[in-house]
């Protein structure tokens, strides 16, 4: 067993974790322009559906539900609703219920930063009482080993000790109840000596030490991440998400904090709250037009897109798009490099293969193409992508055996309007040479459909700020080209005759 230890000071962390932390406080300064530009509807609702996917994913880190990606998507999009649920494939409604309390906990807390509150012992029970109010028990285990339900005494300290076991099989000891008051006691103090620490290093560091204390009978993990929540949120950045697609990192990187190093935790947060921040970089809600007339329809509008390209900053936009030909100019030639590697490789099995790279890019008509996959593939990262002016795309054309893969590294505006921050992310495709394809399979002309070959999380893309450097962040997206194009080749090989 490795014992309980005392919550320690946030510790000091540096290295490669200062070039993650400055795209963070990058973007995070483009995202505060862009706010303060915003209406306060628009705000409101980017909050709501981060609030929203958080409720959502809080319960499935804890494997308290499941829910399908559709629905989820869905409920953050348009509510948390059974009729919204209903028609995407449905919930139980008891799991909904639980959906809407954390919800109703998360938009509590954020309330109460609003008004002025900071963390207080107050605060963390009235958080899980909120958090935890429709669970009346939670799973325990007698001194014989026999599994019982035991009720949760909502907002109340554990009476009994608990503990986890690792990975490794060894046992992770919280700290007893005896000493749960004294320790987060000690937190509290510890936190407010670190306020000028970096917000993501700080909110990783609240999260983990209330984990090691693990103060609750149940429910100790979603009030941690909606404590982390309350840190970000009072130095005005975005609400992060920890979901099931990150969910094996965050549970290593936990691992991690517990034997000492708490760089991972922090590196895994600077990456969420990238996407927080981006995800809340949206189009600006629908006027209300319900029942208007034709002229009255058109002024809501032509109000709506003048305060979008009022917000245009000429500088920020000719610095943007001159970093995205940077980065493409370097996306060209690394893929067209390692495609001629793979070239010479399945050459082996088919002399006849076949490797080019093709681009396409403002103000060329090509940088419009490729419209549809582009918009799934930013759906999918959670961001809205301005193809106003088309994106800066580059294609890796794989032929073997008769079938293709198309590999796309794109980079899109974020935003409306000219926000100053562009995304790199991918999509690939598998076309196989055509006979006549079934009619349930058929596009247009009787053409076989492409098959997706790679369906990246919202945390396998890339962001800039248009004050960028390219080469800085080389190291990082040559990764992330490498990382997707092995998982695109594996599914395109798996299908060759």
């Amino acid at each position: 067993m490795i014992p309980w230890r005392e919550v320690r000071p946030v510790p000091t962390v540096n290295g490669d974790l200062a070039q993650a932390l400055a795209t963070v406080d990058a973007l995070q300064r483009a995202w505060q322009e862009a706010v303060a530009t915003a209406s306060h509807e628009d705000f409101t609702a980017a909050r709501y559906r981060s609030l929203r996917r958080h409720a959502i994913e809080t319960g499935i880190i804890e494997r308290l539900y499941d829910v399908e990606w559709g629905v989820t998507e869905a409920l953050v999009a348009e509510g948390l609703t059974a009729e919204v649920a209903a028609r995407n494939g449905g919930v139980d409604e008891d799991v909904l219920e639980i959906i809407r309390s954390q919800f109703g906990a998360l938009t509590f807390l954020a309330d109460a930063v609003r008004d002025g509150e900071d963390l207080s012992i107050t605060l963390v029970r009235r958080v899980h009482t909120a958090i935890c109010g429709r669970q009346a028990t939670y799973d325990a285990t007698t001194a014989f080993g026999r599994p019982v339900k035991v009720p949760l005494r909502h907002g109340a300290w554990k009476e009994h000790p608990n503990h986890v076991r690792r990975p490794d099989d060894t046992t992770l000891e919280y700290v007893p109840p005896e000493h749960v008051q004294s320790e987060m006691d000690r937190l509290l103090v510890y936190y407010r000596e670190s306020v000028g620490t970096h917000p993501v290093v700080r909110a990783a560091w609240l999260h983990h030490a209330f984990i090691g204390i693990h103060p609750f009978e149940d429910g100790n993990g979603r009030v941690a991440r909606a404590l982390t929540l309350l840190v970000l949120l009072r130095s005005k950045y975005a609400p992060l998400v920890v979901d099931r697609f990150t969910r094996a990192d965050y549970i290593a990187a936990l691992d991690r904090a517990n034997d000492g190093d708490l760089r991972d935790l922090v590196r895994l947060f600077a990456r969420l709250e990238i996407v927080a921040l981006r995800s809340e970089l949206e189009r600006p809600a629908r006027p209300e037009t319900d029942g208007a007339g034709a002229v009255d329809v058109a002024r809501s509008y032509v109000g709506r897109l003048r305060a979008v390209r009022q917000g245009s900053d000429q500088n920020k936009k000719e610095r943007a798009e001159d970093l995205a030909r940077r980065l493409q100019n370097l996306v060209v030639n690394y893929l067209t490099d390692l495609g001629e590697s793979i070239r010479t490789e399945f050459s082996a099995i088919d002399e006849d293969t076949r490797a080019k790279v093709h681009t396409g890019a403002p103000p060329q008509p090509e940088a419009h193409w490729w419209r549809a996959q582009i918009i799934r593939a930013a759906r999918e990262a959670d961001f809205f992508v301005n193809l106003r002016d088309g994106t800066w795309w580059t294609n890796l054309r794989l032929r073997v055996l008769k079938q293709t893969l198309r590999f796309v590294a794109v980079i899109q505006k974020v935003g409306h309007g000219e926000t100053g921050v562009l995304a790199l992310t991918v999509l690939a495709e598998i076309v196989a040479d055509a006979e006549p394809a079934p009619v349930d399979e058929a596009g247009p002309g009787g053409r076989v459909l492409p098959v997706q070959a790679l369906r990246p999380t919202e945390t396998e893309s890339a962001t800039f700020v248009y004050t960028d450097e390219p080469e800085a962040r080389w190291p990082e997206v040559a990764a992330l080209l490498d990382h997707t194009l092995a998982a695109a080749l594996a599914v395109f090989a798996d299908g060759l005759d």
